[in-house]
């Protein structure tokens, strides 16, 4: 298990320079925008713009603070016009590819983003709260574990405050990953579990 903490994180340019991210982590380590597996960041969004566009890239966003986003796309490959985010809702699925007009549903937004590559894997995103929650992803061969809000334990081990995220990995080939997560009332977390497409053919390795 791997565990960062808001010390650790560092801010960058938007793809489309409109404005600023803070990368939480990168798969594999040190990778650029250009050729990372996966890549969790947090952004402020302070106007309405234009996402950047990332080809063959999944994305999921979730609100971490602020009213909302109501996000727009006039494509055809989109399942609807326009949706309304906030902090409360689960988190939003879709395509790099598309155009995708973002507004505040009124101040500035701080957001969670999780990008993957398409042909390399695939994710989930979820929401918890307050309470036990016991995790069984046969076919995962990573978790991101990032809190946004309170105070958790992850398998009675590791204590997570807000800004802490943790990747754990499966220990064996096919094993998948099993977690037992412990949140306190009020606490706030953002499970992402990811699937690599050919596993053990070297399409992963561990962060160390």
């Amino acid at each position: 298990m791997r565990k960062w903490s808001n010390q650790d994180y560092h801010s960058m340019p938007w793809k489309n320079g409109a404005g600023s991210t803070t990368e939480l982590a990168v798969f594999p380590p040190g990778a650029s925008l250009d050729d990372f597996v996966w890549r969790l960041s947090r952004a402020e969004v302070k106007q309405a713009g234009a996402f950047s566009h990332f080809a063959q890239i999944d994305r999921s966003l979730a609100i971490l603070s602020g009213e909302g986003l109501s996000l727009q796309s006039d494509s055809e490959q989109s399942t609807a016009d326009s949706v309304s985010l906030t902090q409360t809702s689960f988190p939003y699925q879709f395509a790099g590819e598309l155009p995708i007009f973002a507004e505040l549903l009124g101040g500035a937004v701080l957001d969670l983003n999780l990008m993957t590559r398409r042909d390399v894997c695939q994710h989930f995103m979820q929401r918890l709260t307050g309470g036990e929650h016991y995790v069984m992803a046969p076919d995962a061969q990573q978790i991101l574990l990032y809190c946004a809000a309170g105070v958790a334990s992850l398998s009675g081990e590791s204590d997570l405050g807000p800004g802490d995220l943790v990747l754990i990995e499966e220990e064996h080939e096919h094993a998948g990953i099993r977690l037992q997560i412990a949140a306190q009332e009020g606490a706030i977390l953002y499970l992402m579990r990811i699937s690599f497409l050919n596993q053990g053919e070297g399409a992963y390795a561990a962060l160390g």
